[in-house]
């Protein structure tokens, strides 16, 4: 038995959510037999096809996004019911995926373990960078919250990560990169002079950069709209088109196809925090893409995604899966 768990799935459109939904599926039509888990709050709520795997909803306490108090009490909500699943469900043999979606997921290896399954972390967002956008602490503090989260992921079976530039790097790691979650369907021309920013603008970005870049842009003729949410777009200058995220996946199509020109937000003092998914959706698409806030491994990993082979990282994840699946705990076949 395969278990994928993570905070947000359909018909909410958080990326992690679409991922998890995407491998999920695509390891079912290979002969094994998944459970995707969920919890019952929302993120962003969308409107695009079900997985063809059924969901399961855990009940647990919702926050409000609003809140970063009411957000991390969610979290451990979240956790707590994952707990409850793992220890009544999960059997001998299993393989659990987690996300860090939410974060206090990480605890859950010692109860996957105790369980008789192996558990595979699969790393979105390192967090003890991706704090630093929220609340930047001492260096001392940050350093031992590393060294915290380090010790927490070296005890995983697995940790895949999403991008090479996030900040852990122990033996338990490899790399599956993300891919895009949008199908762009059959060409069509751009707006000349146009430039979409699709996305969440929040604390993994830099929001000077940003405007820095579409400054640049706007005196060079640009029109550039900004369809997202998070902290980030109340601070948008009126001259940005600001526009809410679009729910429809046939209008979110039309979007990167109507644009010249993607954009795509990092942070420079968060260089291995996240890396942005969107950038894989451009690809996609085929539009030249121009990115700010990145510097170091976070650029390094922008070169490296503009050169991957990224139709291949979905069979990636499946092939990973299936070779734990046929494995034996303890390596054996």
């Amino acid at each position: 038995m395969l278990h994928f768990l993570t905070q947000y799935l359909w018909p909410d459109d958080a990326p992690t959510g679409i991922y998890v939904e995407q491998v999920a599926d695509a390891t079912a039509a290979r002969g094994v037999e998944v459970r995707l888990i969920a919890g019952s709050g929302s993120y962003r709520p969308g409107r695009r096809q079900a997985p063809r795997t059924a969901i399961r909803r855990l009940r647990h306490l919702h926050g409000s996004r609003s809140s970063l108090l009411s957000t991390a009490v969610e979290y451990l909500a979240v956790q707590r019911a994952f707990a409850r699943y793992v220890e009544r469900e999960v059997a001998a043999g299993d393989v659990v995926v987690v996300t860090s979606a939410p974060p206090t997921t990480l605890s859950l290896q010692a109860l996957i373990r105790a369980r008789g399954a192996r558990g595979v972390y699969w790393l979105q967002d390192y967090y003890p960078q991706l704090v630093r956008g929220i609340l930047d602490p001492p260096a001392l503090l940050t350093r031992r919250l590393e060294r915290r989260w380090d010790r927490a992921l070296g005890s995983w079976d697995h940790v895949v990560k999403a991008a090479a530039n996030l900040g852990y790097h122990g033996p338990n790691s490899t790399v599956i990169r993300n891919w895009n979650t949008v199908e762009p369907g059959a060409p069509r021309p751009a707006r000349p002079g146009t430039a979409l920013y699709s996305g969440n603008l929040g604390y993994g970005h830099d929001l000077g950069a940003f405007l820095e870049m579409c400054t640049r842009l706007r005196d060079e003729g640009y029109e550039i709209t900004v369809r997202g949410d998070g902290p980030g777009m109340r601070r948008l200058p009126s001259w940005l088109r600001a526009r809410e995220l679009l729910q429809s996946t046939e209008e979110l199509v039309a979007s990167y196809w109507g644009a010249e020109l993607h954009l795509v937000a990092g942070d420079p003092r968060l260089p291995g925090a996240v890396f942005p998914s969107k950038v894989w959706n451009s690809l996609a698409f085929g539009r030249r893409i121009r990115a700010s806030g990145f510097t170091g491994p976070l650029a390094a990993e922008l070169d490296a995604a503009l050169a991957a082979e990224y139709r291949q990282h979905l069979p990636s994840w499946v092939e990973f899966l299936l070779r734990l699946v046929k494995e034996r705990p303890g390596g054996a076949r």
